[in-house]
């Protein structure tokens, strides 16, 4: 069994809520959850801040078949800890603000031979990236806005390792920023970490082994509303 988890637990600005902004004619986040909706035996959730009352109601009224998930917190932690702890199934976690998520992306994890994976791209979303002392090497190839985490795994993903990593790797790259396990960027360096040997190859590895690796989307899959 997998869960679909809708990550939509960010800060919501002053004067916006982003994830019910509009594209194509049509709210982000239920462009989302549309998309994510492949079979009914797939169970998705949306993990939102509990101060988010303009979005809990517009799920409320517009997407009454979703488990709503509130957060006391925007800590990037707490709402993975949220869409994990929800129950015990493999969970494939989606950012709510991906307006061009096409339903084919989501099939394509769901239907993976892999038990936890990422997304390698057609068209990378920048350059590839080096440290600035050389060290490590960061694909731009590979993405994290949605990916899937075994029941297996997802202690492991959150674990004090796995988090420590990914301080050490953002103070690698950014070695004059402060690391904030909270905010949101920590969520791309949580996804370095764990598939560090995929991440960080300069040979193009896309597999780990057989139950870990990452999966080819040829379309736009990171574009967000940020």
């Amino acid at each position: 069994m997998k869960t679909v988890a809708i990550l939509a637990s960010g800060p919501r600005d002053l004067n916006r809520c982003r994830w019910i902004e509009l594209f194509n004619n049509k709210p982000c986040i239920t462009h989302v959850i549309n998309n994510c909706k492949i079979n009914d035996n797939i169970k998705i959730s949306v993990i939102i801040n509990e101060k988010n009352l303009e979005l809990n109601n517009f799920l409320i009224k517009n997407h009454k078949d979703v488990i709503i998930i509130k957060t006391n917190n925007i800590s990037m932690i707490t709402s993975f800890e949220a869409a994990f702890n929800q129950d015990e199934n493999d969970t494939l976690i989606v950012a709510g603000d991906l307006w061009n998520l096409k339903k084919k992306n989501v099939i394509k994890f769901l239907e993976s031979e892999y038990e936890s994976a990422i997304y390698r791209v057609k068209v990378p979303w920048g350059n590839n990236i080096e440290s600035p002392d050389k060290s490590l090497f960061k694909r731009s190839d590979i993405g994290c806005s949605i990916f899937l985490i075994s029941n297996n795994d997802q202690k492991t993903f959150l674990n004090d390792e796995n988090i420590n990593n990914a301080k050490y790797y953002f103070k690698k790259f950014y070695p004059n920023e402060k690391v904030d396990i909270n905010r949101s960027y920590i969520w791309t360096w949580l996804i370095y970490a764990y598939f560090f040997e995929i991440c960080s190859s300069k040979n193009n590895k896309n597999e780990i082994n057989s139950k870990k690796g990452a999966i080819y989307i040829d379309t736009l899959i990171y574009n967000d509303n940020d």
